[in-house]
């Protein structure tokens, strides 16, 4: 059943590059293993996780982190929307952890222990370790008011579809 409803929604996101479904394909992938240096459908690291996300979606980015972090612009803390980028330097100086801001203080990325999870932003863990985020979705000035407007009920459909995906185990 798992694969099928996750079938629907790749197929449903590959045509919208926009933050919802950005959020929605990275989502789909929660719970598969991490392995580094991996590219792997269903075993990857954490740029190729991010690069995957967006090529479904119609929005190709370089492999590494570190030449992720080159793309798009760079942007403030305060204006993070659901699919931009979040740089940390986690085992060497520089960029070399990506993960996709989901909203409501949230990313979703690679980790060398949990494989693709959900993580607060403002853990300490992740606290100490940001560098930057950039962003790489072109979105205009409607999309910004949308969000605005809708903040809370987009902050209820992201936990709803973490509670369903995180059931099915």
């Amino acid at each position: 059943m798992r694969g099928g409803i996750i079938g629907v929604l790749l197929s449903v996101c590959m045509s919208f590059a926009n933050p919802e479904g950005i959020v929605l394909t990275a989502l789909t992938y929660m719970q598969r293993p991490y392995q580094f240096g991996a590219n792997e459908l269903y075993r990857m690291d954490c740029s190729a996780f991010v690069q995957r996300v967006f090529e479904v979606n119609g929005i190709r980015l370089p492999r590494s982190t570190k030449e992720q972090a080159q793309a798009g612009i760079p942007i403030d803390t305060e204006e993070l929307l659901p699919g931009d980028l979040l740089f940390y330097s986690t085992y060497r100086k520089g960029p070399s952890h990506v993960g996709i801001y989901i909203g409501n203080g949230k990313m979703v990325h690679a980790s060398e222990r949990s494989g693709i999870t959900v993580s607060r932003i403002d853990e300490p863990y992740w606290q100490s370790r940001f560098l930057f985020a950039r962003r790489v979705l072109k979105t205009p000035l409607l999309v910004h008011k949308k969000v605005e407007e809708n903040k809370q009920a987009q902050k209820d459909e992201i936990g709803d579809l973490i509670y369903i995906l995180s059931g099915w185990r």
